[in-house]
C-alpha cells in the first residue's frame, strides 16, 4: 500500500512547506495534506468538498475523476469552476463578500492614486490622458496574446 505519512511529508513539508518561511503557511500545508492525502481518497463516492445547505454558489462536489484517457481528464478539468467557493476551503460563504469588497476597494484606491494630485492651470495632462498613458504603457509591456494552435504547432 501507499505510505501516506511519507506522501503527506513529501508534499506538505518538502514541496510546499519548505518554500515558506512563515510557520502558519507551513502548518496549514501540513494540515491540508493530513486531511486530504489518505486511503479514503480512493473509496468510491469520496468527495473533497460537499456543498451544504441551500447555498447554490457553493458549486458541485469535488471528486477524483475515474478517467481512462488524457482527453477525459482534460474534459473533467475544463468543467471545474473558474473560481472556488470559500466553502471549499472551509470558510463561511461571507468570506467571498469580504474578498470582493476588499478587491473593489483596492481597485478604486489604485484608480484614485494614479490620478494627478493637483491642477496645473490647464497646461498639464488631464486625468483621463494620464490614466490612458499609464494604461497604454502597461499594455505595451505585456507579451503577445497566447494563440493555442500556434503554440501547439511550434511545439512539434
Amino acid at each position: 500500500g501507499v505510505n501516506w505519512s511519507t506522501v503527506q511529508y513529501m508534499i506538505g513539508e518538502v514541496q510546499y512547506g519548505a518554500e515558506s518561511l512563515m510557520t502558519w503557511i507551513r502548518d496549514s500545508s501540513k494540515t491540508f495534506c493530513k486531511v486530504w492525502f489518505r486511503e479514503e481518497m480512493f473509496v468510491p463516492g469520496f468527495q473533497f468538498f460537499t456543498p451544504t445547505g441551500n447555498n447554490t454558489d457553493a458549486g458541485k462536489p469535488y471528486t477524483i475523476p475515474q478517467c481512462k484517457t488524457v482527453q477525459q481528464y482534460l474534459d473533467f478539468i475544463e468543467k471545474l469552476p473558474p473560481v472556488d467557493s470559500p466553502e471549499v476551503f472551509g470558510l463561511h460563504p461571507n468570506a467571498n463578500i469580504t474578498y470582493q469588497s476588499k478587491t473593489a476597494r483596492d481597485i478604486l484606491d489604485t484608480i484614485l492614486n494614479i490620478q494627478p494630485k493637483e491642477s496645473s492651470g490647464g497646461l498639464g495632462e488631464t486625468r483621463e490622458s494620464t490614466v490612458s498613458r499609464m494604461a497604454d504603457d502597461m499594455l505595451s509591456k505585456l507579451p503577445d496574446d497566447y494563440i493555442p494552435h500556434q503554440v501547439k504547432r511550434e511545439d512539434k
